[in-house]
């Protein structure tokens, strides 16, 4: 469910991005341009238009005035008359129908040659204006290579005259910024003949100036809300920033956190030009990270993850992440050719992290999960890759090397697979299996080593399961410690024992202190005691006969939490044995202060090449101070009559082992009673 809503967060996330921001302050830029670019080149259109207008006009007007002096003149006499009352730099030329120069007047002789040069603007009759050039060659143009051309020109002009212009002339607007000169034909009555007007175009600054006094107007009407808009889209891409940090940075180092490991490494796995190559999903850990923040302080540890952040990141390569996934925990995605060289490239990297720090010497694991090349078509995608459940797999490969000195590289292979897939299927069936009843009860009876008769049992559970018949408890305990559902099993086996007490009772039979093992992890429960009185008053046994044991592990922890639960059991009227006694690093200091009535010994006492030495030297020693000390003692895991002997000389009061008996269901062990008494 977590993981569902993480990924909802991270959808609505995605959907607050800030392109709608981005295109719209584009589009609105976009369009503030087009409108300052569509009045100036309206504005530039139509200042050239009503120039080209009025030479259009004076040449309507001088037809008109040369036909009214035709009336007693010639075609040429009336041109060379109106020709005298035009400026200098204004021509009149006469050419025949086939654009022959028959006559002109002025300083300029045009080029009429080429027929298809000539076209008729309406409604003026007029020559498409000829752009006349140094050379005095006459080239075509028409109306929009004008305007174009003079939009141009203009502009830089006007813009050069707008903030190069020295104000202080009263006259500075009057001086032109652009002059060419055009013809045009006049339209006369007279058949046969052709006559042209030259004529200048000629643009002021002060036709421009306020054109680009109102683009400036423009300019900052619309420029101040498109700058806000482009504050607005960087402050947009700031916030996104941010919070892509906040999303995908890890707290302690800075650097790269699990979510981006999962989605980063995803994204290179998937990309189909990967899928020719192996990759390895490595679970890296420090170990002891915990004593060395004890020895150094939180804030040296975090500086300490920071160093190993940083170490990684200078040893990634293209294609390849990292992240911190807990405490000292990091997770890999490395490109290797082969198993053999990526398990090369981590030992030389343990090698260099284990000197990251010069004063101290640190030691890593690294547990290996590889992803081979995609083997066909299908796999190529690689859709359905799970980092997280891929990463808990080399995390497992990891775990397989505890307690085991000199390896610290562990690559994730069936073994280990089927191992997981057992861990799954116990959590599985684990509630099923005890509601149908499929723990069983053995006994595994103790005895007396001088009369050998039994003086008591221990009570071990056995999953008898219809599927996959009898299960040893080093299937399934170890799991129901790490998951805490040995707490639910410890429950069953005291109503088991409880049960069986009170069935004797009815019986007749012999009833004999019967141990029941108690995990560590009940000790965290503040009404411990009173549970098991709870429990066991439920069948109306004694508490005399059931006898709680706990493992050496448990007087570990809380010290005075354990006294004041222990002293509790005790004025319930409970037994209290320490099991496996010897299995760790015993304290003789639990022996002094806890109230232990039950000492059992551990088998390794009685294995090993001195168990006729040094073994023996413990054995004795280790009984006659639990004598001293007023409890009794247990031997389990006796396989030999030596060993009974042995025993039995030292005052051992109770023997548990294969010498007299492996554990049994509950009716062989009543059988047994019935015939020892």
């Amino acid at each position: 469910m977590k993981t569902f809503m993480k990924k909802q967060k991270k959808k609505r996330f995605y959907k607050k991005s800030i392109w709608p921001s981005i295109v719209l302050f584009v589009i609105f830029t976009g369009s503030c341009v087009g409108m300052v670019l569509t009045f100036m080149v309206s504005f530039q259109g139509y200042l050239v238009d009503s120039k080209i207008s009025d030479i259009h006009v004076d040449a309507v007007s001088l037809g008109r005035l040369i036909d009214l002096h035709m009336k007693d003149k010639t075609i040429f006499e009336a041109a060379s008359f109106v020709e005298v009352y035009l400026e200098d730099d204004k021509d009149i030329c006469i050419t025949d129908e086939q654009h022959r120069i028959l006559q002109h007047f002025g300083k300029t002789v045009p080029d009429f040659e080429r027929e298809e040069h000539i076209s008729v603007f309406a409604p003026f009759r007029v020559m498409t204006p000829y752009h006349l050039m140094p050379d005095l060659d006459l080239q075509r143009t028409d109306r929009d290579s004008i305007l174009t051309l003079s939009f141009q020109e203009i502009l830089k002009r006007s813009l050069d005259a707008f903030f190069n212009s020295s104000y202080e002339d009263d006259r500075w607007m009057e001086k032109p910024l652009f002059h060419e000169y055009y013809w045009a034909e006049i339209p006369v009555s007279k058949q046969g003949y052709r006559l042209y007007y030259r004529d200048s175009l000629t643009i002021l600054q002060k036709n421009v100036f306020f054109m680009n006094m109102a683009v400036l107007a423009e300019l900052v009407l619309l420029g101040v809300p498109a700058v806000l808009l482009f504050l607005n889209v960087c402050s947009s891409i700031a916030m996104q920033k941010r919070m892509v940090n906040l999303l995908y940075q890890d707290p302690v180092t800075g650097g790269n956190n699990w979510s981006y490991f999962l989605e980063q490494s995803k994204k290179i796995l998937c990309h189909f030009r990967n899928t020719k190559y192996t990759y390895a999903i490595v679970s890296l850990h420090m170990i002891r990270y915990q004593d060395y923040c004890a020895c150094n302080g939180s804030r040296e540890g975090e500086a300490l993850l920071k160093k190993i952040d940083g170490f990684l990141q200078i040893s990634m390569d293209s294609g390849e992440t990292f992240a911190r996934f807990a405490k000292a925990d990091f997770g890999l995605l490395l490109r290797s050719s082969s198993k053999e060289q990526c398990e090369k490239r981590m030992k030389k990297m343990l090698v260099e992290l284990t000197g990251i720090k010069k004063d101290k010497m640190m030691s890593f694991s690294a547990g290996i999960y590889l992803l081979h090349p995609a083997a066909n078509r299908k796999e190529k995608k690689r859709r359905q890759i799970n980092i997280d459940q891929l990463y808990h797999f080399a995390c497992a490969a990891r775990g397989t090397m505890r307690g085991k000195d000199g390896e610290y590289i562990k690559v994730f292979d069936q073994q280990i697979l089927q191992e997981q897939l057992w861990k799954h299927k116990v959590e599985e069936t684990m509630e099923a299996a005890l509601l149908n009843g499929e723990f069983k009860l053995y006994l595994q009876p103790k005895y007396h080593p001088v009369t050998e008769k039994i003086v008591g049992a221990e009570a071990l559970v056995r999953w008898i399961s219809p599927e996959d018949g009898l299960i040893p408890p080093n299937r399934f305990i170890p799991v129901f410690e790490e998951n805490g559902f040995i707490t639910r099993l410890d429950d069953y086996m005291i109503l088991a024992v409880a049960k069986l007490q009170s069935e004797w009772k009815l019986m007749g039979l012999k009833q004999v202190p019967v141990s029941v093992n108690i995990s560590r992890v009940n000790f965290v429960k503040e009404d411990l005691a009173e549970h098991i009185c709870h429990l066991v008053d439920s069948y109306g046994a004694g508490h005399e006969g059931i006898e709680l044991e706990l493992t050496e592990s448990a007087f570990f922890g809380n010290k005075e939490r354990l006294m004041q639960i222990l002293k509790e059991l005790k004025m319930c009227g409970f037994c209290i044995a320490m099991d496996d006694f010897g299995a760790g690093y015993s304290s003789l200091n639990s022996l002094k202060d806890l109230p232990i009535d039950v000492l059992k010994l551990d088998m390794d006492f009685f294995r090993g090449e001195d168990e006729k030495q040094r073994g023996e030297i413990v054995v004795k020693e280790t009984i006659r101070l639990a004598k001293a000390l007023h409890m009794k003692i247990v031997a389990e895991g006796i396989e030999k009559k030596e060993q009974v002997e042995f025993l039995a000389e030292q005052g051992c009061d109770m023997i548990q082992g294969y010498y007299f008996a492996k554990p049994m269901p509950v009716e062989e062990f009543n059988e047994r009673v019935k015939r020892d008494c």
